[in-house]
């Protein structure tokens, strides 16, 4: 490269550089490195970056007919197996893993074996994967399967995310499918491929199985029917100390950086002006391993079991999740603990936290979450009256009659 040339792409960089920020430009940078090293590997004229974006495509099933299913006689309706098309996993403890193992460890003790698919490339053998199943649910009679050719020929298909959707049209084309969607996966990302595919996969006549009501309502707005099952939790290891502190001393936060739609970001400055604020409160942070040491006083304590989750939040006096999209389990467990919840206002929250009642919903700016620790601090009547709301809202739930609400809707299905 000449030096007038430097000279120019200099400036090109600075004038972005003011215009965008570091942050951009080092992206800007970067994406330019890849175009070139695409460029290279690609041979002459090949000017293009290599995306590694998977399309899916539903090929010559038509997409008016991908909802078709075989009836299912009344006999078998009792019987029948169900495959549960699964993402590979690292943490078997991971809350939308875990929640399919559950429901499926519990549907299979209703009389229907239970089949555990891993349909994107496991890297470990099947009985690894069911040893692995065993710590958290222990006594399992799970099956886990990693090719499709081992399924069962007649069964009930179950869908767990949107890019299983597909792969249970591949290789499922002729059984009943049931979409059991935790979230609405097509906002993780910006608009674009994914976005779309995602969108799409709701559109493909599959029953709709949600957790909880505001997914209902998404769900169905894309023309499909869906029931929906209500959070809940373990309630062995989430329950309620004995008494609340007279203070509040110690805050939890949920931060995951790693997750983008639980806010990692609106967080840290909500506990940067609360630590400015009150600097005698504690402030707790876990989620994620290998955070990076914050700017204000902070414990980091990482991925914890859920025994240790519940031993920290009954230390606790207060907890704050975000929630982007669905509700996490978060606010659930911290109830359960009875810990008072501070957490972002919408739909995709308000559906289960209710302000007031058993949590103090804010608008999604560090003030108002500085507002709300200021009134329960003045306040220790809000703060029990929050605790004993939240306590009552998880009192009315149990994962077992959640799992018995989803066997009749599969049996409904299935008629």
């Amino acid at each position: 490269m000449s030096m007038v040339k430097y000279i120019r792409y200099y400036k090109t960089l600075l004038f972005f550089y003011k215009r965008h920020g570091l942050k951009h430009t080092i992206l800007f940078l970067y994406y330019k490195f890849l175009e070139r090293r695409a460029r290279i590997n690609s041979g002459p004229g090949m000017a293009m970056f290599q995306s590694e974006i998977e399309v899916f495509d539903i090929g010559s099933y038509k997409k008016d007919n991908a909802g078709f299913t075989a009836e299912v006689p009344e006999e078998q309706r009792k019987t029948i197996p169900f495959v549960w098309y699964v993402p590979y996993w690292t943490n078997v403890w991971g809350g939308g893993h875990l929640t399919i193992f559950r429901f499926a460890h519990m549907l299979m003790g209703m009389g229907n074996q239970n089949i555990i698919y891993i349909y994107n490339n496991a890297q470990r053998d099947a009985k690894t994967l069911e040893a692995d199943l065993a710590l958290a649910l222990p006594g399992h009679k799970l099956k886990v399967i990693l090719t499709p050719q081992e399924m069962p020929e007649n069964h009930v298909a179950f869908a767990t995310t949107w890019q299983s959707a597909y792969e249970v049209i591949k290789y499922s084309p002729r059984m009943k499918k049931i979409y059991f969607m935790q979230d609405y996966e097509s906002h993780f990302y910006p608009f674009g491929t994914m976005s779309l595919q995602a969108n799409a996969s709701y559109e493909l006549g599959f029953h709709g199985i949600t957790g909880g009501t505001w997914l209902k309502e998404c769900y169905e707005l894309h023309g499909g029917t869906a029931n929906n099952y209500i959070f809940s939790t373990d309630h062995s290891i989430f329950y309620a100390r004995e008494n609340m502190g007279s203070e509040i001393k110690r805050l939890f936060f949920y931060g995951r950086p790693s997750t983008e739609r639980r806010a990692y970001e609106l967080g840290v400055e909500i506990l940067r002006q609360i630590n400015k604020q009150y600097p005698e409160i504690e402030i707790v942070i876990a989620g994620l391993d290998g955070l990076k040491t914050l700017d204000f006083p902070a414990k980091l304590l990482g991925n914890l079991t859920l025994k240790e989750t519940g031993e920290l939040y009954r230390r606790c006096d207060v907890g704050i999740a975000l929630s982007a999209t669905n509700l996490s389990y978060l606010p659930v467990e911290l109830m359960a603990c009875g810990v008072p919840v501070i957490t972002n206002n919408g739909p995709q929250v308000e559906w289960f936290c209710e302000h007031m009642k058993n949590s103090m919903v804010c608008d999604p700016f560090p003030s108002a979450f500085v507002d709300a620790i200021t009134k329960l601090k003045e306040s220790p009547e809000l703060r029990l009256s929050l605790a004993q709301g939240g306590i009552a809202k998880i009192a009315e739930t149990s994962w077992e009659n959640e799992a018995r609400k989803i066997m009749g809707y599969v049996r409904e299905a299935l008629v």
